[in-house]
């Protein structure tokens, strides 16, 4: 078997090797896939030291097995032969797509951004601390320095990442997965205006003389200094604010306005559909380390766990279900899952790479 493998790896480095070769490998190698042994963490120093190693081994090993004198030529042409099909078992492991089983052990996301300045330059984001930085290295420029106008930038994450960052009157923004805020460096005197699309917790400083509007694809709200959340996913029909604290104004696109109080939400898309909820804050319970879902379609939990554990989502023959709960974020998927199964009866996998419903 092992001279099989050998076989197939080097195949699969030359590109002949077909489907079911493949598949072989796919079964043989799934614990190096996830494995943290992976070759782009050893710089070019350390890669041959571990080659030195390798090669005492095989020589350590063809010594114990026969009792003649191996010739050098031997050993040569053995380091050759075999430390390029040991390698290549790495980068075999490295560059094939990850199977299902392994993608059922997807860790939950990690704060991570890029911050996409007025030049058109990306800078990555790893702490909140990074922004900071970048603008005291005068890369996060507050004007144009050639019209000395407000410059506009924009903070994105990736799905399976959150970010916080304080703009630039101090208020305070908590991005949810696979979302981006779009805002000025710094605020005109008498309007604060930011564009949002995802999902965001905002809270805002206080200026009355300067209200505070957030706008997303269905809705704008009017704020002067309070807590909500912001769901405005774009592949979502209706937009979703919920009042923490304070007071806001949300209005359609087509000019219906409410005024909302702590403790309500409201469902903006056409027509805005406005309620009293009974838990306000766990609306920004992802905010804190948590998923919840209140009466959520099957789709929409989905979505929310495809946006977090970076996975596509089948969306073929999805059931009409409603999920509830308060599920822990720091979970692995498959525990994710499994609780999921257990309130509901509803059973949810990976399949071809992709979150789907089993039954």
């Amino acid at each position: 078997m092992k001279n099989v493998l050998l076989s197939l790896i080097a195949k699969y480095l030359k590109g002949s090797a077909n489907a079911e070769e493949k598949k072989i490998l796919d079964q043989h190698y799934d614990q190096l896939a996830s494995d943290k042994f992976q070759l782009e963490d050893f710089s070019e120093e350390e890669q041959a030291d571990m080659e030195a190693r390798m090669f005492t081994q095989i020589q350590q090993g063809m010594q114990k097995s026969t009792i003649k004198k191996i010739k050098p030529n031997y050993l040569k042409w053995a380091a050759i032969f075999l430390l390029p099909l040991l390698f290549g078992l790495l980068y075999y492991a490295q560059q094939r797509k990850p199977s299902d089983a392994s993608l059922l052990l997807s860790k939950p996301g990690a704060m991570s951004a890029n911050l996409i300045s007025s030049s058109g330059k990306t800078y990555s984001l790893s702490s909140a601390e990074d922004l900071i930085k970048l603008q005291a290295a005068g890369l996060y420029q507050e004007v144009d320095a050639a019209e000395q106008a407000t410059v506009i930038h924009e903070i994105n994450t990736p799905k399976g990442a959150f970010y916080q960052l304080i703009l630039p009157d101090s208020s305070k923004v908590w991005l949810n997965a696979a979302s981006s805020i779009r805002f000025p460096s710094r605020f005109e005197a008498d309007k604060r205006e930011v564009l949002l699309t995802g999902e965001a917790y905002f809270e805002i400083k206080h200026n009355s003389k300067s209200p505070f509007y957030v706008k997303s694809a269905h809705q704008t709200t009017r704020v002067l200094g309070t807590k909500f959340n912001i769901n405005a996913y774009a592949d979502q029909q209706e937009d979703e604010v919920t009042l923490i604290e304070g007071s806001v104004e949300a209005s359609s696109t087509s000019l219906q306005k409410v005024l909302m109080k702590p403790g309500y939400k409201a469902r903006i898309g056409d027509k805005i559909q406005y309620q009293q909820v009974d838990h306000a804050g766990d609306y920004a319970a992802w905010r804190s380390g948590d998923f919840y879902f209140d009466n959520y379609s099957l789709e929409q939990v989905l979505q929310m766990l495809g946006r977090w554990y970076n996975l596509e989502v089948d969306t073929r023959s999805i059931p009409s279900n409603r999920i509830n709960g308060l599920i822990p974020r720091n979970l692995l998927l498959r525990d994710v899952l499994a609780l999921i199964e257990t309130t509901s009866g509803i059973q949810i996998s990976v399949v071809e790479g992709k979150l789907k419903v089993l039954r």
